[in-house]
């Protein structure tokens, strides 16, 4: 067995030797912090979808025609709603 504890790399070794675990790390960090910045976001939409649900929903459900889906003018009362106008 040889004992590699004394050997010397040169800079191009020790480049060749280090750049794929920090590339690795790099990569990770970056993914991570792209999840982190679209938490917001996807709550945000995630809410707006729940309103537009309920909306719809309430707004089909005094439909005076019995009927059960929502029309045109429901969805875009819903989305009015929502959106805060």
């Amino acid at each position: 067995m040889v004992d590699h504890s004394q050997q010397q790399l040169t800079a191009r070794e020790m480049v060749r030797a280090h750049a794929y675990p920090v590339r690795a790390v790099d990569s990770s960090l970056s993914l991570l912090s792209i999840t982190v910045l679209l938490i917001p976001q996807a709550v945000k939409t995630h809410r707006y979808n729940r309103c537009i649900d309920a909306q719809i929903a309430q707004r089909a459900s005094i439909n005076p025609k019995g009927g059960t889906t929502a029309g045109k003018m429901n969805c875009l009362k819903a989305v009015e709603h929502c959106e805060g106008f």
